[in-house]
């Protein structure tokens, strides 16, 4: 399983050039790696990412050190196959070897799985510790005693400051300290208080990372995660997508829990409480879909879905072991027909699908080559200063021959006009700075703020930038162009 998760993944590696958020973090990590070793001045990144810039980017950029972009999506492939195993090893620990078979398949065949393992964000690190939580937070439920404590508490909150994101599934995490297991009968202690000392732990793993973080990072946490402002994007709409995604998975999950229930009848205290689990562990599975709803937001779905999944791939794997067992007992056919049988009508149609999907999603994003290409001679370390629509990856590609401070996109800016004195921001702003020509290099690409660049296109022209090149564009979604401008202050360099 882990081969074919691994291949499914690693197909997507090479598949396309750097995306704005790898772009970003890799580039911040250099930058964060450069203030700690060397105390380099470093971009107040803690304001506005939704994790803690210093663990995740510092070691993403280590990893392209080492091997480039691909180095940095292998690290995500190597976090994605350990939360595999960390699938394996809960679903064994509850149920069984089938059902933990089952369940890791059914992960491994999804494409928000397959995506993010050729992906270098830290939606892999934080999903894979905290699943790594959940795998000692079921240990400790069966007796793992204060190791598998210090070790769930630990991972959970390391995972929570990787991506502050999956505070969501905390619940979940603890939910299995307290349902998992026999109960009374390992520590001779009410359920609940397993759930409470987990919490405590917690609390202190993350107390001392949140005292030393400061105001900036309480800021960051505010406005990327629980102040988050709602977007606009309807709940038929995100309903739809999230379907596309885990939709079948959803169901054998829901379909779990209704089995569940339904077994659990006059079969004792010990089965209504893994009936409760099971439920606990749905609900994980469609947190994120909920918590998007709620907020009307799109972004980033495709990848928190998975977080859930995880979850929910307990009880349908569990679900999916059972049939096989009940077409054993009704002698309609061996053991390892029965398997082949369900392997084949439920695992491979979700992997062909998953892997159209984790196609679909690499391929969501143009190829940045040529302009990256194009501009490369342009761009070297000093005073100039470079407006470019989402530069992060035009930043991270040209990390070796700019400053972190030369670029700018069109998102914010403060700027004073020299002639008048005023402080400007907004489109005023870009006017004035491009009437001024601030910019040596100007790459618009008419996406992520076309406004914008609607409105500072005519100032372009009338302040003489050039159109350097016209470079067309195409992903599976749409078609669309980079256009580079430079300042008639710079001499233009024959290609």
């Amino acid at each position: 399983m882990l081969l074919v998760q691994g291949v499914l993944s690693a197909r997507l590696i090479w598949a396309n050039t750097a995306f704005i958020d790898e772009g970003a973090y890799i580039f911040a990590g250099y930058q964060e790696y450069a203030h700690l070793v060397h105390g380099q001045n470093v971009a107040t990144y803690e304001t506005f990412f939704s994790g803690a810039p210093v663990i995740y980017p510092v070691l993403v950029a280590i990893a392209d050190m080492a091997g480039s972009l691909e180095g940095a999506r292998l690290l995500s492939l190597v976090f994605m196959l350990s939360a595999t195993v960390a699938l394996y090893l809960t679903t064994r620990r509850l149920f069984d070897r089938m059902s933990a078979f089952f369940a890791a398949a059914l992960f491994a065949s999804l494409g928000p799985t397959q995506f993010l393992g050729g992906f270098a964000t830290y939606d892999a690190m934080a999903l894979a510790v905290l699943v790594w939580a959940a795998y000692f937070s079921t240990r400790f439920a069966f007796g793992g005693g204060r190791p598998a404590l210090a070790a769930a508490a630990v991972l959970l909150a390391l995972a929570n400051l990787t991506k502050y994101a999956s505070l969501l599934w905390n619940p979940v995490v603890v939910a299995l300290a307290v349902l998992a297991g026999p109960g009374y009968a390992v520590y001779r202690r009410a359920r609940w208080k397993n759930g409470l000392l987990l919490v405590a732990g917690w609390c202190v793993a993350v107390a001392g990372p949140v005292l030393l973080a400061g105001d900036l990072y309480l800021q960051g946490f505010k406005k990327t995660t629980l102040m988050r402002k709602p977007a606009h994007d309807t709940v038929s709409y995100l309903l739809e997508e999230s379907g596309e995604w885990i939709g079948a998975l959803v169901l054998l999950a829901l379909i779990g829990v209704v089995v569940a229930f339904a077994g659990a009848r006059g079969r004792g205290p010990q089965a209504r409480v893994q009936a409760w689990l099971m439920l606990v562990l749905f609900l994980g599975g469609i947190a994120a879909p909920v918590n998007q709803m709620r907020i009307h937001t799109w972004l980033s779905l495709q990848k928190h879905v998975d977080f859930g999944a995880w979850f929910a791939c307990v009880v349908a794997g569990a679900l999916l072991a059972r049939a096989v067992r009940s077409v054993v007992e009704a002698k309609w056919m061996p053991g390892e027909a029965a398997t082949a049988l369900v392997v084949l009508l439920a695992v491979v149609p979700m992997t062909w699908v998953g892997a159209g999907q984790g196609s679909y999603m690499t391929g969501a994003w143009p190829n940045s080559k040529p302009m990256v290409d194009l501009i490369r001679p342009y761009v070297q370390k000093g005073t100039a200063d470079y407006l470019v629509e989402d530069y992060n990856v035009a930043a991270y590609y040209l990390k070796d021959r700019s400053n972190w401070y030369q670029w700018h996109d069109l998102v914010a800016i403060n700027y004073t006009d020299p002639s008048t004195g005023r402080a400007l921001t907004g489109v005023p702003g870009f006017k004035a700075a491009v009437k001024n020509r601030k910019y040596s290099l100007i790459v618009l690409d008419y996406a992520q703020t076309r406004a914008t660049d609607r409105a500072v296109e005519p100032v372009i022209r009338e302040a003489g930038y050039r159109l350097l090149a016209t470079i067309e564009t195409s992903n599976t979604a749409t078609h669309g162009a980079y256009y580079v401008y430079l300042s008639p202050d710079v001499a233009e360099i024959p290609r």
